[in-house]
């Protein structure tokens, strides 16, 4: 067995199947994996509102690496142990930007151990989709601003997501990266490849960085990483060993050290047993 191998896997289109969630087979493989002592665990864009509900039934103990390396997460405790976020006014140059070319960015922060998410009105389905499904839970709150200034002038915010369509977020994605020092992550909806997701952190902030300090803290032989998106290209250049689902990107493909199965065909997990045992 290989106890000191560390394993960390993305979520959508990694180890979540097409219905976006763990397959009952992918669930009692990692399971029984980890009381054999498998140390395993993820490293996604997605935050504790939809995360805590997806894993509730595989028995991680180790940390998870959320919002593209913004945070590290005590998935069974729910709390955040480490926030990576903004320390200056830097954001609020990165909203203007968008705002002037009619982009309507959510704008995160952590108050009391739960998300808050400002935003102005929406002006598109895809964001009203997003919120629609991600409200009404007790690790997020979606709210209403006229001025993002306002909330956001004692306390920088943790991260900026604008979500609209993709040649609008390239151009604007460009423009920041002209415009600051700051970590972006632009890609395209998985389901709609006319729409996309702009992400913008604090200047190193990834999935990496963040990772990095589950690596130094339980120093394993090696780090084994999964992925089928451009912002797990960071993960990979770190871990010893690449893997990426056939239904990846072609760039995470050709710098994977293997393809595994696609994810509605249980990869991840069936590649874990294989190589763990």
């Amino acid at each position: 067995m290989k106890t000191q191998t560390l394993y960390i896997t993305d979520l959508d289109g990694t180890l979540l199947n097409g219905n976006s969630v763990v397959s009952p087979r992918s669930t009692q493989i990692i399971n029984d994996l980890l009381h054999k002592g498998m140390r395993f665990t993820v490293a996604t864009a997605r935050t504790p509102a939809t995360v805590v509900p997806l894993l509730q039934q595989l028995d991680l103990d180790i940390p998870a690496v959320l919002m593209n390396g913004a945070v590290l997460y005590d998935i069974r405790r729910k709390h955040y142990i480490r926030a990576n976020g903004f320390t200056d006014n830097s954001a609020l140059n990165y909203i203007d930007l968008l705002e002037k070319r009619d982009l309507v960015p959510f704008v995160y922060r952590i108050d009391n151990n739960k998300l808050h998410v400002f935003h102005k009105p929406l002006s598109n389905e895809m964001q009203r989709k997003f919120k629609r499904q991600r409200e009404n839970t007790p690790y997020k709150d979606f709210v209403p601003v006229d001025r993002y200034a306002e909330p956001l002038l004692d306390r920088p915010p943790l991260f900026i997501l604008v979500i609209d369509r993709f040649d609008r977020l390239e151009t604007a994605a460009a423009e920041i990266g002209r415009a600051g020092q700051c970590s972006i992550f632009c890609y395209r909806d998985i389901v709609d490849p006319s729409y996309g997701n702009l992400e913008i952190y604090p200047q190193g902030v990834s999935k990496a960085s963040t990772a990095q300090q589950i690596v130094d803290h339980l120093n394993p032989w090696e780090v084994v990483a999964f992925g089928d998106n451009l912002n797990d290209l960071p993960l990979f250049r770190m871990a010893d060993r690449r893997y990426a689902p056939e239904n990846a990107m072609d760039e995470v493909k050709r710098q994977a050290t293997a393809i595994i199965p696609d994810n509605n065909h249980d990869g991840v997990a069936r590649f874990l047993y294989d190589d763990y045992l």
